[in-house]
């Protein structure tokens, strides 16, 4: 069984009314980022855009990006960050 921890920050947490919930993958051995979001669809009712609509994701502190982005691999007890970018001038 795969245990993966997604926090959401800023807009995703309004959009979730969540700060963070398990996803629990145990059909199968190998789970993708692209997994993770289609399960937050499925189970939440929330499509988010990551890298656009100024939503970002990190895998550990890492940009998902730079992990392989909708392909970087997950395993357990990874932890997500779903995050709206803040910028100001």
């Amino acid at each position: 069984m795969t245990r993966i921890l997604v926090r959401f920050v800023g807009r995703p947490y309004n959009m979730t009314n969540k700060r963070e919930i398990w996803l629990y993958f145990s059909d199968r051995d190998k789970v993708t980022f692209k997994d993770l979001l289609n399960r937050l669809e499925v189970e939440m009712g929330v499509k988010f855009n990551v890298g656009r609509e100024g939503i970002v994701a990190l895998i550990n502190g890492r940009n998902v990006d730079h992990l392989g982005g909708l392909y970087a691999d997950l395993k357990d007890q990874d932890e997500v960050t779903i995050a709206s970018i803040a910028g100001g001038g």
